[in-house]
Parts: structure tokens; C-alpha cells; sequence
């Protein structure tokens, strides 16, 4: 079994449980996901099974700034240690800021920004998760957390209740956005704290909701394709005998003119064959071999 299924990530489950639960239902020992989901967030998983799992890395287009969208629910007056209404609270706050200036702090962020990664999540400082870090009460070099470059395309503020503070908003972002913190920072910039009450992933690199099932809902008949999330890269055809090249680790002459450099997702016979990177002599040097 080979291919990729978009599965809508229940709440209560971590992105790892859903890898596991779908081993076990599959009999697949090689079945991996992109995109981390909190376990408390709902949405887009996209999972990769068996071959799938080998193009993991090149799933997405590098420097989309409209790679992910997300449904979110922000409560105010509040801090945590988790930067969500799960974690330890911290402080409380009375303060009650205008509508305009609720949507005006959040507007604030669309655009080039930096982010620092919240303590619980999987980035890895010095070999360790942070989360690692976090649940262990463990220190943890804080100069070896590196501020992430992102983008924030658009917010847009769907509705705000000043009696109980939820603020809920869409965000449409680039890679690496995490939303607990972007919540965490509006709460400081409007001086009463904030914390994520809700998250749902509509989309992630090209795979939408509407595609999406259920872990246990799951057939095989939901297999998307191998090459699905590799629609960025230019395209090389390979004939018979520059396939078999190929499948033996060998580079064959391109017929197509892409730079130096570039990664390529290769056919043959309109069958996707594997990834391969276009050298200075012209030819495409094996990277991934599916065959």
C-alpha cells in the first residue's frame, strides 16, 4: 500500500497517534504525516504510507505564504505556560480591550514576521524537543532557541464576544506559523493576555478539508497519489532505457531545460518513477527512486 490520505485529525489525538493508530490498520510499518498538529487542534493531516513516506521532504512548495489556513479561537484575559486554555494558567486579566483595537492588534501581524517557538512543541534545541524540555522542568538554553522566519498572508476576524473574551479569526500563512503563539503575542500587544481556545487546519500544502477523512473512516480507496504534493516541481520524462538508468542509481541526459540544481519529479510512461536533481552536465542525477 502506497500512497497519501488527507485525514481530518480528531481532538485528543496526537499527530503520532494517528501514524500509529494507521500502522496498525494497515499493516504498514512505513507510514509517516507532514505538518504537526497539536493534539487539542482539529483538521488537515496529511499522512504519508509505504513509498509515500520517502517524499515527505519536497511535499509542499518551499515559501508558500498561503501553505496552511486555519480556523481559530482565541481566548482573552488569560496566560498559560502552554500558550493555549489546556496548559497551566499563569495570569489573569479584567482588561477588556475595544472591538477595533482587538482587530487592529491582530491585522498587526499580517505580512514578514519572526516567531519564537513556544516551549511545548517539537522543534529540537541541542538534540531534544522542547516539549522534552518543558515536561521534564528541565533548562534549556534559551539563546539555542532561534527566532523562525514566517509570513502571515491575511487575518481575518470573524467575530468577537467582548463578554466572554473569544475572539475567533482565520489565518492564511506560510510553513512554521504557530498559532498558539501568534494568540500569546496579540494577548501581550493588547495588554491583557490571550491564550488558543480552538484550532482547526482547513488546509496544508495543496491537501484541503474537503479531502479529508476520518482515522477510522479510512479505506484504501483514499489513497491520493505518491507525487500529489510534489505538483511545485518541474517535470523530466524518462524513456525505457533512461528509466531503467534510473532505478539503477544512474543519471540519464534531460530533455527538458531546468536549471542547474533542480529538483525534478520524474516519469516514465506518465508512471511516477522517483526525484531526481539536474546536474551541470545536463543530466538527472537519481535522488529518490520509487520504482
Amino acid at each position: 500500500m502506497n500512497g497519501i490520505v488527507v485525514i481530518d485529525k480528531p481532538q485528543g489525538m496526537t499527530s503520532h497517534d494517528v501514524v500509529s493508530f494507521l500502522r496498525r490498520k494497515t499493516g504498514v510499518k512505513r507510514v509517516g504525516h507532514s505538518g504537526t498538529l497539536d493534539p487539542m487542534a482539529t483538521g488537515v493531516l496529511p499522512v504519508f504510507i509505504g513509498k509515500a513516506t520517502r517524499v515527505i521532504e519536497y511535499s509542499g512548495k518551499p515559501l508558500d505564504t498561503e501553505a496552511k489556513l486555519y480556523s481559530c479561537k482565541m481566548t482573552l484575559g488569560i496566560e498559560t505556560d502552554t500558550q493555549d486554555i489546556w496548559g497551566t494558567v499563569l495570569e489573569r486579566s479584567a482588561i477588556k480591550p475595544e472591538i477595533s483595537t482587538i482587530e487592529e492588534a491582530l491585522k498587526s501581524f499580517e505580512g514578514p514576521g519572526k516567531q519564537k517557538p513556544p516551549m511545548y512543541s517539537a522543534v529540537k534545541v541541542e538534540g531534544r524537543k522542547l516539549y522534552e524540555y518543558a515536561r521534564k522542568g528541565a533548562a534549556v538554553n534559551e539563546g539555542a532557541i532561534k527566532d523562525r522566519e514566517i509570513y502571515i498572508k491575511h487575518i481575518d476576524v470573524n467575530g468577537i464576544d467582548t463578554v466572554s473574551g473569544e475572539v475567533i479569526f482565520s489565518v492564511l500563512c506560510s510553513k512554521g506559523v504557530y498559532i498558539r503563539t501568534l494568540c500569546s503575542d496579540a494577548g501581550r500587544l493588547l495588554g491583557c493576555g490571550a491564550a488558543m481556545s480552538g484550532l482547526r487546519r482547513l488546509k496544508s500544502d495543496g491537501f484541503s478539508i474537503e479531502r479529508a477523512v476520518s482515522p477510522d473512516a479510512f479505506k484504501e480507496e483514499d489513497l491520493l497519489p505518491v507525487d500529489e504534493p510534489l505538483y511545485w516541481l518541474a517535470r523530466a520524462d524518462a524513456d525505457e532505457k533512461d528509466a531503467a538508468a534510473f532505478a539503477q542509481g544512474r543519471a540519464f541526459m534531460a530533455r527538458v531545460d531546468i536549471p542547474s540544481g533542480s529538483i525534478v519529479r520524474v516519469y516514465s510512461r506518465d508512471v511516477f518513477i522517483g526525484i531526481g536533481k539536474m546536474t551541470d552536465g545536463a543530466g538527472i542525477k537519481p535522488v529518490k527512486v520509487l520504482l
